[in-house]
């Protein structure tokens, strides 16, 4: 089936700051992203929390329509966005006529959990640099799916600061100094309205040693 009648036969589109589903609301339906970015946000102590932000290919909503329990989190659009939408009877037709598509799926959810428990492990540990350098790294991986290969990453920088702070549930002014020690030393440089990545790779090595 080509993706246009596909589309046209499950697609919906969502404006950005649109919010598709709410945490606590019933859930029914899963989503596949087709165009655009979908944030997905918990509250915390009243506080929005950012858990990810997902792009092109990526799904989600699949637990609530599995389990058929209410939606644990609050998904809306960062930007214009084209979702493929099923409900329960249309994820099994699709995942029993599509080995590929069933296996994708099982390996995203076992790296999403994986994540998850790399998250519990740095949160017992309560490691304020670790947290921080995940969460950029997390950020980072968003916007690198979103640009072509070998171009700079671009973050702005207030948003970023902000961005961490809900992610691990600090302060803005818990955040920033380290961020700033970052740049000093290379891993990133900014002209205090945008946030290049310099070193990824190297970012990806600071963490691991942060969490030994």
């Amino acid at each position: 089936m080509e993706k246009s009648t596909l589309f046209q036969k499950y697609g919906t589109v969502f404006e950005p700051g649109r919010t598709i589903f709410k945490e606590g609301e019933t859930g029914d339906t899963m989503y596949i992203i087709q165009k655009g970015r979908v944030k997905i946000t918990k509250k915390v102590t009243d506080v929005d929390k950012i858990l990810m932000v997902l792009g092109k290919g990526d799904f989600f909503g699949e637990m609530a329509l599995i389990r058929q329990t209410p939606r644990t989190a609050t998904a809306s659009a960062v930007d214009d966005c084209e979702l493929l939408t099923f409900n329960r009877n249309g994820f099994l037709s699709m995942i029993s006529k599509n080995s590929n598509i069933a296996m994708n799926i099982i390996e995203t959810l076992c790296l999403r959990l994986e994540k998850a428990d790399n998250q519990i492990r740095d949160l017992a540990k309560r490691d304020l640099k670790s947290l921080i350098i995940s969460s950029l790294n997390d950020l980072r991986r968003a916007v690198k799916s979103q640009v072509p290969e070998g171009v700079s990453q671009i973050l702005k920088y207030q948003e970023t600061i902000k961005n961490i702070a809900l992610q691990i549930n600090a302060t803005e002014k818990e955040v920033e100094p380290f961020v700033e020690r970052l740049i000093s030393a290379g891993f990133l440089s900014s002209d205090g309205i945008n946030l290049e990545i310099l070193r990824p790779k190297d970012l990806d090595k600071l963490a691991c040693y942060f969490k030994k």
